[in-house]
């Protein structure tokens, strides 16, 4: 059952994330402690562990659809990398409880935000897409 479980985490995940752009870690954090009855500390590791090969995937995919832009990406992940050293660092002296609370409200703040943004947007079709195979 074990190995079910993480197959259908890391479907969802990697289909969600390669979707929206989410990184997966909405969907993995929350399933690894549910279902797989992990600590919210070991789900966020084990989540960030995840999200690095499914980036990878994922960024490579978007590049050749002509959805990357590599001067944002360098410029971002310069600093996102000492900000996710820092976060990562800060686990150990954040309680648990306190995390998964973080972790909710978050989620609940940008779901509103984003829920917002699209009901008030204009519907546009978009460009069609550029795909470098």
């Amino acid at each position: 059952m074990f190995w079910a479980i993480c197959a259908a985490i890391g479907l969802l995940a990697g289909t969600l994330g390669g979707l929206l752009g989410v990184g997966g870690g909405i969907v993995m954090v929350p399933a690894f402690t549910r279902l797989l009855e992990l600590p919210v500390k070991q789900a966020i590791g084990t989540s960030m562990g995840v999200i690095f090969f499914t980036a990878i995937t994922a960024s490579w995919r978007h590049w050749q659809l002509g959805n990357l832009q590599p001067r944002v990406v360098v410029l971002v992940a310069a600093l996102s990398m000492i900000g996710a050293w820092v976060g990562a660092s800060l686990t150990a002296r954040v309680p648990e409880r306190t995390l998964r609370i973080a972790f909710a409200l978050f989620l609940i703040v940008t779901a509103g935000d984003m829920l917002y943004k699209a009901w008030h947007m204009e519907p546009s079709p978009g460009p069609a897409p550029v795909v470098r195979e």
